[in-house]
């Protein structure tokens, strides 16, 4: 599998661009937290969570943190049918609870206060407090996420349609990406994860109209890798779902 991203997927791209596109994923799930209860595949993007059977619940880890400075957006598939206790998609410190749950089925992610967590049935939760949030996800379901780290929010998307800022308050928190599963041969894939510098180009880029970004794109050939990627969708959307 080639993981390096080509001008057909973001466009041609200049050499002073580099700080935008590197990779198509920027972080894979991390191999050495792996156990019996998680199975990796494919570079480590695929999870396979309790492969024959259950005995509580397993949380997997990016394997690097989420930069500071950065808008990452990163894109989960659920492979496999979902049920269950718990299944989650989310965020935590490096001392977010994820090794004291083997034997206890739990709706893990949010339980404590290092981590941040979204359920697939349609709730969030923080602090062991949930709330309700968006709709529920299931099958064939693809999970976006959006850490803005300079603003400090976290919002959720349901095959790319934005679901609202889920939580704030997360300046300045080294977060990594976590997901979570109490079901037997539960399976996820990672499809998508990278970063953009926040800056001022990105705080424009929010204000862009589709058309007006056509129109750059054109006009400008080295704009295309700002224009013509998939964090001009999910900039613009965010930044008017907070405004409304």
């Amino acid at each position: 599998m080639d993981l390096t991203a080509t001008k057909d997927q973001y466009g041609e791209t200049e050499s002073n661009s580099s700080d935008f596109f590197s990779t198509k994923h920027e972080w894979t799930w991390d191999e050495k937290l792996s156990s019996s209860s998680i199975r990796l595949s494919e570079y480590n993007l695929n999870v396979k969570f309790h492969p024959v059977y259950s005995t509580g619940t397993a949380v997997v880890r990016g394997n690097k943190p989420l930069e500071n400075g950065r808008h990452h957006f990163w894109e989960i598939l659920m492979v496999t049918q979902i049920y269950g206790t718990d299944v989650m998609v989310g965020v935590g410190t490096a001392s977010a609870e994820i090794n004291n749950a083997g034997e206890i089925f739990c709706a893990l992610l949010g339980r404590d206060r290092e981590s941040w967590g979204f359920s697939y049935k349609g709730y969030l939760q923080h602090d062991g407090q949930t709330h309700k949030y968006g709709t529920t996800f299931g099958q064939g379901s693809l999970i976006g996420v959006h850490l803005d780290t300079w603003s400090g929010t976290l919002q959720f998307f349901l095959n790319r349609k934005p679901l609202g800022i889920a939580f704030t308050r997360l300046n300045n928190v080294t977060l990594y990406p976590l997901i979570s599963s109490t079901m037997a041969q539960c399976v996820m894939k990672l499809t998508y994860s990278c970063s953009i510098p926040v800056s001022l180009q990105t705080t424009c880029l929010a204000i862009l109209s589709p058309l007006q970004r056509m129109y750059l794109s054109k006009t400008f050939p080295g704009l295309r890798h700002l224009c013509q990627n998939i964090f001009a969708d999910i900039l613009q959307k965010h930044i008017g779902n907070f405004l409304n």
